[in-house]
Order: structure tokens, then C-alpha cells, then sequence
């Protein structure tokens, strides 16, 4: 009976082991998930984000490699956000959701990379450092590809690492797979594919065969570039020529310094010590040409030894870049985890607790951002559908115009970017603004300017009063901190509305004293919208009393007030209005939640405060100056 029970017990205590090691992993991956999914959805999206958005607005292949060939990017990751978001919608969180599954699957790798060739504890410690590692979690936040490239990368490091142990075909296809994923995510990715080649060619100990294998792996996942092999020679010239870009760093101590603390969690000194433990472990072994030592190597090579190249070639090729950095991170970990399984295990418990607190504690910025989601929700609040919203934002024309598409309360709002026509990085392109929107500002009676940084054409142009336009609104939105540091001359972007009234129209004249000439009301509106009613009065004479104008908003076929709206007609009272000076005067009414879909009239009154008696508009006490119909 003993001799039949000591298997059972055995086998009980395997799946007690095996069943506390999967509760171990997937309680990881949730966090992996957690601190990626959190704050995404609120994060604006910043200049590349909204350059992201942009490439993948039209799915189809050839459009997208149309649109990245003046860039340095392979159009991998955009067709397949174009694709995501025809189903996803146009959400924060739906497009930065491809970005963050591939964090979630990366922390999954790490730990599997990790248990393959330093056993299950390092493997779950170094899961668990990149599922907080801060600058990890930050790109895998954006609407951008660095994080699948951190995918690729593990992918083919775990492929090609499982290849060398045993040469089979199964491992090489998926190896090939992985290494085409990679060629059609980042270019940058083929430093580690040099690593690979210097191992699996040079040092690795397998058959010629096996070798051969490798190459006819790496010359088919080539096939992937057919598609847009026409590009390719004048993309590898623009990431030459990468070294001025911003957020781009020199090689100097210093700058050294900087970024291996961001790609150790902004804990340099703890981490690089972990990390230096590991490597001395990797260093103590014998006959590091066969495996697993040598897949040890590999390891710490595409990681903090690719650190030290790319920051070798930073003088000749721009490299340097925490976005380019980032795809070490994963192997950097592998190498940290592997040092804090060296120590006895109360040290190596207490230093994984201060490790995985410091790094979600303390997370520095990684990439200053602008805050354009705080200038869109300023002009939203002011928009009516059918207005027309041209951004001089120049570089930030991407951003801005995403950002805006959600604030605004339109479904197809015309949002016109000018960066195609003041790319300073390319003259021949550079076409006069003004001629290029001047049939949109002739159809349009409300135009929105939103300015920062590129030199206005248009403001200036409308503020002179072409095609009748008066400027009625300026709001500033600041900046932030971090770029009042890097643009002082530009510390707010500016925000403003022009309209032009029809002066040509039948005024109506209340009481003698005041004229209504113009009433700009929107066509349609959701029905949970908020209605502006934009007046232009001017006084017959001087008043002699300050009067009120009430804007309400009642069925075609009677007088009950649904919604309205009560104050003073516009900035000054109107006792000190000059006779025929255009005044201004906004309304805005909020639309009751239980108001159904229709036609509904537009109606103004005028009348003094005091006794509320109103000003006649011949015998009528309140007109109607317009229509809209109410959607839902």
C-alpha cells in the first residue's frame, strides 16, 4: 500500500505546486492588465497618438503605405488599427486596446522566456518587474506600435531560443513568423535580429543544416516587406536622420544616465544592482556556448548589451530615444529577475516587495504631453453642429483633431488641418492656407480657429474682416508645465470663434429701441445637446434702461417654453450701448432630457428686468428667428 500511495501524495503535491504557480501567473497578468488599463481611457493622445490615428483612418493597405512612406514606420501595426477601430469605435481606450493586450501577452512571455532558462522563480519575478515596470506600462498606453514591437521582439527571442535547443521545423516557422511581425512593426527591431545572427551563425554549436534553417527563416519573414519594398530605402534614410527629432538624446553620460533609469523603473541604483548580479551569474557559468548558458547570453546581450550599442551608434544613426529603447525592457527584467533569484530567499522577498512598490510608486514622464483633450472640451462646449473648425496647430494638427472628434457634439464634425499645406520639413509642399479653405470660409457663417505654435495665417486674415467676419469668442488653454519649459514663447493654445452676420436681412425692432439684425441658430442638434443662439443687436438710440432678452425654445404649433435662456444682451448693459454698434449676445439653452425628436421654433423677447413687461416687436411680445430639429 505504501509503495502505491508515495505516487498519489507525489502527484498531489505536483498539482498543489503546478495550481499555486498558475494562481501565481495569472494574478501577475491581471496586474499587468490593471496598471495598463488604468488611465488610458483619460490620457489625451499626444503628437505621434493622433499621427497614429491619422495613418489608420483609411484601412486599406495601399493607402496606409501611401501615408508612412514619408515616415520611418512599416505599416504593419496601422493597417491592423484601421481594421480594430472599424470595430472598436474611435475611443481612447479602443484604440490603445491593441497596444495594451500586447503589454499583457509580452509580461506572459517574459515569464515563460524566464522559466525556460532560469528557472520558475526568475521567470515569475521578472514577469512580475514588467508588469509594473513603468515605462513598460506607459507605451503599452499609446496609440502607437512600440509595444507590439516589445511582443515581436520576446516572440522571437522565445522562438529562436527554443529553436537552438531543439532545431525542429515547428519552432523555425514560428521563429520566421515572429521575425516578419517584427520587420512589419519597427525597423529598429533588427538590432536583435543582429544578436540572433551572431549567436545562432557564429557561437551556436548547431548543425550546418540547422544553421541553414536560420537563414531560410530570416529570408522569408523578408517577404513581409514586398508589400511596400519600394519604400523601404527612403524610410531607412529618415531613421538616419532621426537624431534631431524631439525627445531624442545625445550620447553623453548624463543622457546615459537618464535613460537607464527610465528603462529600469526610475530606481537605477536598486535595479542596475539586481541586474549586475545577474550578469555575474551569467558570467560564473562554464562552456557558455552551449545551452542554457548561451541562451543566457542572448539574453543579457538584447538587453543592457544592445543599450550599449545603440548608444554607440546614437553618433552616427539617431537612436536614442525612449520610445526606441523601450523593446529592451522585456530581456533587461529577465536579467534583473535572474540577479534577485541569486539571493537568499528572506533578501530576495524583501527586495522584490521594494522593487515592485518603488516601481509603481514612483513612475517619472515619460513623454510631455499637451493637453489637448482640456482645448477640445473648451471649443465643444461652445460648438453648434455645422460649424467649421480649422486647426494651425502644425505638428499637433493630428492630435488636435482627434481630440476633437470626441469632444464635439457632432457626428461628422468638418475639421480641417493645415499641416499638409505648412510642413516646414518639406517646402515644395508649402501652399498657401488662406487660398486652401477659402471656399469652406465663404459657406460657413461660424468658423473656429484653434492656434498654437505654427505661426497663425488665418487669424490675422479673419481678424481684418475678410468675407464679413467679426471675432465674438477668445478662450486660452495653458499649455502644462512641461511644455512652457520646451515652447515659453507659446504658453497657451488659442481658441477662437468668428462669425458673420447677414446684415442684408429684415430686422426686427423691438419697442423702437433696440434691433435684433441678425440670429445664427443650428440646424439640428442631439436631443441631450446644448443649443447656442447667437444674437446681433444694435440700438436705435441710447437706452435708457437696461433691458433683458429672453431665447426660448417652444413647439411650432404653441407657446409652451421648453427651454430657455434669460440675461443681458451682451458684454455691456444696455444703457451704454452706442446707436448702430453691432453688439453681440450669446444665448445657451440646456435641452431637457425628455424632449423628443422634432421641429422646434427658436423664439426672442425682450424686457426690462424691473417690471418684466416686454418690448414689442410690432404687436408681438417675443418673434420667432428660427428652427431646429431635434435628433436622437
Amino acid at each position: 500500500m505504501a509503495s502505491r500511495s508515495a505516487p498519489l501524495d507525489g502527484g498531489i503535491d505536483s498539482s498543489h505546486r503546478l495550481g499555486g504557480a498558475l494562481g501565481l501567473a495569472v494574478l501577475v497578468l491581471l496586474l499587468a492588465a490593471g496598471m495598463r488599463v488604468l488611465g488610458a481611457a483619460d490620457r489625451p493622445a499626444w503628437t505621434d497618438e493622433g499621427w497614429s490615428v491619422w495613418a489608420a483612418s483609411d484601412p486599406g493597405l495601399s493607402a496606409i503605405v501611401d501615408k508612412v512612406k514619408d515616415d520611418h514606420h512599416p505599416p504593419l501595426y496601422f493597417a491592423a488599427l484601421g481594421r480594430w477601430r472599424s470595430v472598436a469605435g474611435d475611443s481612447r481606450i479602443a484604440l490603445r486596446f491593441l497596444a495594451i493586450a500586447a503589454g499583457v501577452l509580452t509580461t506572459a512571455l517574459v515569464f515563460r522566456i524566464g522559466t525556460d532558462w532560469f528557472g520558475q522563480t526568475a521567470g515569475s519575478y521578472a514577469a512580475l518587474l514588467y508588469a509594473v515596470l513603468g515605462i513598460a506600462v506607459y507605451y503599452a498606453q499609446e496609440i502607437r506600435h512600440y509595444s507590439w514591437l516589445m511582443l515581436a521582439t520576446s516572440l522571437m527571442s522565445l522562438f529562436f531560443l527554443r529553436y537552438l535547443r531543439r532545431p525542429r521545423p515547428a519552432w523555425l516557422v514560428l521563429y520566421a513568423l515572429s521575425v516578419a511581425f517584427m520587420l512589419g512593426t519597427l525597423y529598429v527591431g533588427v538590432l536583435l535580429l543582429a544578436v540572433q545572427g551572431m549567436i545562432g551563425l557564429l557561437f551556436w554549436r548547431g548543425t550546418w543544416r540547422a544553421k541553414a534553417g536560420l537563414l531560410g527563416a530570416w529570408l522569408a519573414a523578408l517577404l513581409v516587406l514586398l508589400p511596400w519594398w519600394q519604400i523601404v530605402p527612403d524610410q531607412i534614410t529618415q531613421v538616419q536622420n532621426t537624431a534631431g527629432v524631439p525627445g531624442a538624446y545625445r550620447t553623453t553620460l548624463h543622457n546615459v544616465l537618464i535613460l537607464a533609469d527610465f528603462l529600469l523603473g526610475n530606481q537605477l541604483a536598486l535595479m542596475a544592482g539586481l541586474y549586475l548580479v545577474g550578469v555575474c551569474g551569467i558570467l560564473r557559468r562554464s562552456h557558455w556556448r552551449r545551452m542554457p548558458a548561451l541562451a543566457q547570453v542572448h539574453i543579457a546581450l538584447a538587453g543592457g548589451g544592445l543599450f550599449v550599442v545603440m548608444c554607440l551608434l546614437n553618433a552616427r544613426v539617431g537612436t536614442l530615444t525612449l520610445r526606441t529603447l523601450v523593446f529592451l525592457t522585456p530581456m533587461v527584467m529577465l536579467i534583473g529577475a535572474y540577479g534577485l533569484s541569486q539571493l537568499e530567499r528572506p533578501v530576495r522577498v524583501l527586495f522584490a516587495v521594494v522593487a515592485v512598490f518603488t516601481l509603481v510608486a514612483r513612475a517619472d514622464e515619460v513623454q510631455p504631453r499637451l493637453d489637448y483633450a482640456s482645448a477640445a472640451r473648451t471649443l465643444a462646449a461652445q460648438y453648434s453642429p455645422g460649424d467649421l473648425v480649422i486647426l494651425e496647430t502644425g505638428f499637433d494638427d493630428n492630435a488636435f483633431h482627434y481630440e476633437l472628434s470626441l469632444a464635439v457634439p457632432d457626428d461628422a464634425p468638418t475639421i480641417i488641418r493645415t499641416l499638409p499645406w505648412v510642413d516646414h520639413g518639406r517646402p515644395e509642399r508649402q501652399r498657401p492656407v488662406v487660398a486652401q479653405v477659402d471656399g469652406l470660409l465663404q459657406t460657413h457663417r461660424r468658423v473656429w480657429i484653434v492656434h498654437w505654435l505654427q505661426p497663425t495665417m488665418l487669424i490675422p486674415f479673419l481678424d481684418a474682416g475678410n468675407y464679413s467676419f467679426r471675432r465674438v469668442l477668445t478662450q486660452r488653454t495653458p499649455t502644462g508645465a512641461r511644455y512652457l519649459e520646451l515652447y515659453p514663447d507659446h504658453p497657451a493654445v488659442e481658441v477662437v470663434l468668428y462669425e458673420r452676420p447677414d446684415l442684408e436681412r429684415q430686422p426686427l425692432i423691438f419697442g423702437d429701441l433696440l434691433v435684433l439684425r441678425d440670429a445664427l441658430v443650428p440646424a439640428s442638434l442631439p436631443a441631450d445637446g446644448t443649443l447656442h443662439v447667437d444674437l446681433w443687436w444694435a440700438a436705435v438710440g441710447p437706452p435708457a434702461l437696461d433691458y433683458s432678452v429672453g431665447v426660448y425654445l417652444m413647439p411650432t404649433d404653441g407657446d409652451t417654453v421648453l427651454a430657455q435662456h434669460d440675461g443681458p444682451p451682451g458684454a455691456l448693459p444696455t444703457s451704454q450701448w452706442t446707436p448702430d454698434t453691432l453688439v453681440f449676445d450669446r444665448h445657451t439653452l440646456t435641452l431637457p432630457a425628455t424632449l423628443q425628436a422634432g421641429v422646434y421654433r427658436v423664439v426672442v423677447g425682450v424686457y426690462w428686468h424691473g417690471d418684466r413687461q416686454p418690448l414689442l416687436s410690432g404687436d408681438r411680445p417675443y418673434v420667432s428667428v428660427g428652427q431646429i430639429e431635434v435628433e436622437r
